[in-house]
């Protein structure tokens, strides 16, 4: 973002710096993963939050912080589940996943005893929290596809980049020339803004980087959509009838790593005779593992640039860099109202 952050809780931006906690949804675990009975508990944009999952399902994510007197919740500290609710291991306080102070041992619980929480989507197997702004009121959704997935791939990786800098590269189609190796690259839409999401769409052909598929090629259409800087969906189309869905959900830790997320989901297999039988579902177990070691190859290539990069609020842009202005003015949305 370009010029200075208006947020009283948030220190001014110096010239060349990205405040590290953007407002938007971020993603905090996969459905499967958080089961009834299981407090989990993880560093989350400068957070330390625990979530859990209560009787009905329902998802709780929350500040890690007890507001009685401060204690941490996690189970690092020996905080625990109790029918659904968060017990402090300080003073047994229990709360629910609405925030709210269920026990206080033998008194009334204070008024003031809730829990700070971050509101709560869960789509598509994967739970999200949303940070900034009003956190129980937030400004758009998560994106929600329908249930077409016949095969998940999935890989975690951590390294020092910004949600913004890593999420930029969906309207840098030069870079994939010059980084990736990608050829007859052609633009298919204008890069369109609308509100706190930004489409654009891609046709190129690219080699397999998977070691023994490397001289196949792939013709490949590509949509992109942006959800705020922590989701990033791509819906891919290959020659070949694969259609495939990515996920590229960039987390802010710290204020200096940040923890991505590369998800593929097959959709779709060619309808060749052969994978008509029993072999089709082992055949699009394989394809993901496939696609997803490829986005990680192709994501490491980044990674190294993005772990050295400078910031440049006023970059000295050329002729073709229109789309990432568009793109730095679309993100200015998501620093004004950060907590």
């Amino acid at each position: 973002m370009e010029g200075t952050n208006t947020s009283d809780d948030c220190e001014p931006l110096r010239e060349d710096a990205l405040y590290p906690f953007p407002e938007g949804w971020y993603v905090v675990e996969e459905s499967r993963e958080l089961a009834y009975g299981e407090l989990k508990e993880r560093k989350w944009l400068g957070h330390s939050i625990v979530y859990w999952r209560d009787l009905n399902g329902d998802v709780c994510v929350a500040d890690g912080t007890c507001p009685h007197l401060g204690s941490y919740l996690g189970p690092a500290a020996g905080g625990k589940l109790k029918n659904g609710h968060l017990v402090c291991p300080f003073h047994g306080f229990e709360y629910d996943v609405n925030g709210t102070c269920v026990r206080a041992r033998d008194v009334k619980p204070p008024r003031s005893a809730r829990l700070k929480r971050f509101a709560v989507a869960e789509t598509n197997g994967l739970i999200f929290a949303y940070f900034g702004g009003d956190g129980g009121n937030p400004r758009w959704r998560t994106p929600v596809f329908p249930t077409d997935t016949v095969a998940r791939g999935i890989r975690r990786m951590k390294f020092r980049a910004h949600p913004q800098t890593t999420s930029e590269n969906s309207v840098d189609m030069h870079h994939l020339e010059e980084v990736h190796g990608y050829t007859e690259l052609t633009k298919l839409r204008e890069t369109e803004v609308c509100g706190p999401f930004l489409f654009s769409s891609y046709s190129f052909t690219r080699n397999m980087l998977t070691f023994g598929l490397r001289r196949l090629k792939l013709a490949v259409e590509i949509s992109i959509g942006v959800w705020g800087l922590g989701v990033s969906t791509v819906n891919v189309a290959t020659e070949y009838g694969i259609l495939a869905r990515q996920w590229v959900l960039s987390t802010p830790i710290d204020g200096e790593m940040i923890e991505m997320w590369l998800i593929v989901d097959i959709r779709r297999l060619p309808n060749w005779w052969w994978l008509r039988s029993r072999l089709r579902s082992p055949a699009a177990k394989l394809a993901a593992k496939l696609a997803v070691n490829d986005l990680e190859w192709e994501v490491t290539k980044d990674a190294v640039i993005w772990d050295k990069q400078s910031y440049r609020s006023r970059p000295a842009y050329s002729a073709l860099d229109r789309d990432i202005s568009l793109f730095r003015r679309y993100c200015e949305q998501f620093y004004s109202k950060v907590v």
